[in-house]
């Protein structure tokens, strides 16, 4: 048994920490490559339209109707679903889903279902029967419907959990749930309940801490004392008093809470530290600041953003050598926000050298994650004087590194790098011959695309390599030489690239299929080309309906029809009829009408 309440206790706790990080986290920014050809020329493509059966919802309702259980529940959770979706005419359900949901004899999956699609629909109207329902037929509606209540701001639940919070026979989910509710409300008369909790030792460490959560964001003054003293505690379950206290001061901004906050963020257990950190960052990032250099080399990634993250909100000349360190940070999410902050920061103009300098010394250093986002940065600065460095990293063996050194090559754009951008993208050629390692693909395509922005007309007899349909050859490789070649040739005639262009739009034949982007870049190619003869089969090709899908979520058909028409009119001066945009399929229902 002893063993059992330890293992339970270090679960608890590992949950406990788990949620507290994750609490803390937001989503990482990241500087992303892209690929020229996507946007060179600026083709608008229509906006998709949705392909909604009118008669969708009318079917489902007639599923509602039906006395199979199976029917009832996937016809409510099909609604629930399309709630999400903009599909008209779903309030119409509300009155049968409605009557399963409190019908004695209706199944527990198809309550449980008619339940979710009422909430789904946001039927506040139907609050009262929800909160009845989730009262009478067990815990897992409560745990489905009591959160919709509490954001619905149900007043008659607000009672029950008024109720339950006094009762001494409530479990712990429904008091869990109770406290959540009131939290949400921020009902004022439940807060010294919720703090005895909290305070109570004999109560599990999850409940304890959902009260000092519940109460943190009903009171904004008065906690301090209550904080400090468990702070303090060391009775109880490890870290768990110190959690609670700082759950606790959520909603505080006080001298005292800022003290006690700050004294624990320098607390040895990450987690504590992490929590302590983000309240702070909170209040004022100015609070973080004295520490923030110790937290970013803290071993836990959570304290390391948390003490960057006051230098990125106020920003200073002397902050930026700190920041650049977390570029070559062993956590994705880190190095990755940390970049972006930088990318920010350099828009002020005190801030843009001394950036360019610490992203320059992390590119020379050997980490390979330094490399990858270094690259990244000095490539969206366009930092001309990192060329060699990038020549260098772009035989990387991490592909990390690889594809972000190529591509800032492309941005860059430095004449003096042609002979060296030719020589790696021949060397791969030849390789791939053989293999295709991660990336390969993608590296080429940049390299194209740099060799095509800057013009080089030496990459000639290189790029037609790439026109023809060939094994190991792919499509971005493909695609961004004939971009290329469109580029290096702007204005100029050449016959026979003319003809290999043609018979690439006018490949049909099914085994391979050519690839819609390389007929997309050959008509761009032709028209930058100014090959007037090609405009009658451009035309007729960009009229012929046949030819372009209509519905599904690939927009290359579409993309290849609105190339054709800008390169007819670039070649003609004549703007073509735009055609309808693309239709997006209804999605894949259980229940669906006939065509």
């Amino acid at each position: 048994m002893c063993h059992y309440r330890r293992l339970k206790l270090l679960c608890t706790t590992a949950w406990l920490l788990a949620s507290l990080c994750c609490a803390g986290q937001v989503a990482f920014a990241e500087i992303q490559t892209d690929f020229l050809m996507d946007s060179d020329p600026g083709i608008q493509i229509p906006e998709p339209v949705k392909d909604i059966h009118p008669n969708l919802t009318t079917l489902w309702l007639e599923a509602l109707n039906r006395p199979e259980i199976d029917m009832q529940r996937m016809a409510a959770e099909s609604i629930a679903r399309a709630s999400q979706r903009d599909i008209p005419g779903l309030d119409k359900a509300v009155p049968r889903l409605e009557e399963i949901l409190v019908a004695e004899e209706s199944h527990p999956t198809a309550r449980y279902a008619a339940a979710r699609a009422l909430i789904a629909l946001d039927s506040r109207a139907s609050s009262d029967k929800l909160l009845e329902t989730s009262q009478s037929h067990g815990a897992d509606l409560a745990q489905l419907i009591e959160p919709a209540l509490a954001a619905w701001e149900n007043p008659a639940a607000k009672t029950v959990w008024v109720e339950r919070l006094a009762a001494k026979e409530t479990g712990p989910r429904n008091l869990v749930l109770a406290m959540r509710g009131l939290g949400e409300l921020q009902h004022q008369s439940a807060l010294p309940s919720l703090v005895a909790i909290a305070n109570d030792l004999t109560r599990t460490s999850a409940v304890r801490l959902e009260a000092a959560t519940a109460a943190g964001k009903i009171a904004e003054s008065g906690l301090e004392q209550d904080a400090e003293r468990l702070a303090g505690d060391t009775r109880s379950p490890r870290f768990i008093n110190q959690f609670c206290a700082i759950r606790l001061l959520a909603g505080h901004s006080s001298a005292g809470a800022k003290k006690l906050i700050t004294e624990l963020a320098d607390h040895d257990e990450p987690a504590i530290a992490a929590a302590a950190l983000k309240r702070l960052n909170e209040i004022d990032y100015a609070l973080v600041l004295p520490m923030a250099e110790e937290a970013m080399q803290s071993p836990d990634p959570e304290v390391r953003r948390l003490g960057a993250l006051s230098m990125l909100q106020l920003p200073a000349v002397d902050h930026i050598v700190p920041l650049s360190k977390l570029m070559a940070d062993p956590h994705p999410g880190v190095r990755s926000e940390i970049s972006e902050g930088l990318l920010k920061l350099s828009e002020k103009p005190d801030l843009n050298e001394p950036i360019r300098a610490a992203a320059m010394q992390v590119l020379a250093e050997d980490r390979w994650q330094g490399q990858e986002q270094a690259s990244l940065l000095l490539g969206a600065l366009e930092h001309k004087p990192a060329a060699d460095r990038f020549i260098e990293l772009m035989e990387s063996p991490r592909v990390e590194v690889r594809l972000p050194a190529t591509w800032a090559l492309r941005k860059l754009a430095v004449p003096e790098t042609i002979p060296a951008l030719i020589a790696q993208a021949s060397e791969l050629t030849q390789r791939r011959k053989s293999t295709n390692q991660p990336g390969m693909d993608e590296q080429v395509a940049h390299l194209f695309e740099a060799l095509g922005a800057l013009q080089a007309k030496d990459a000639t007899p290189l790029l037609v390599q790439y026109i023809p349909k060939r094994v190991r050859m792919n499509n971005l490789s493909r695609g961004s030489a004939i971009w290329a070649l469109g580029r290096i040739n702007e204005g100029s005639r050449d016959e026979k690239l003319e003809d290999a262009f043609t018979d690439r739009i006018l490949d049909f034949e099914p085994r391979p299929s050519e690839v819609s982007l390389v007929k997309q870049m050959s008509a761009i190619a032709l028209a930058r080309m100014q090959a007037v003869d090609h405009a009658p089969m451009l035309r007729r090709f960009a009229l012929d309906d046949s030819l372009f899908a209509t519905s599904g979520s690939d927009d290359s058909g579409m993309r290849l029809r609105m190339a054709l028409l800008w390169a007819v009119k670039e070649l003609t001066g004549d703007e073509l009829p735009t055609p309808k945009p693309m239709t997006i399929g209804q999605d894949s229902w259980f229940l669906e009408p006939l065509p």
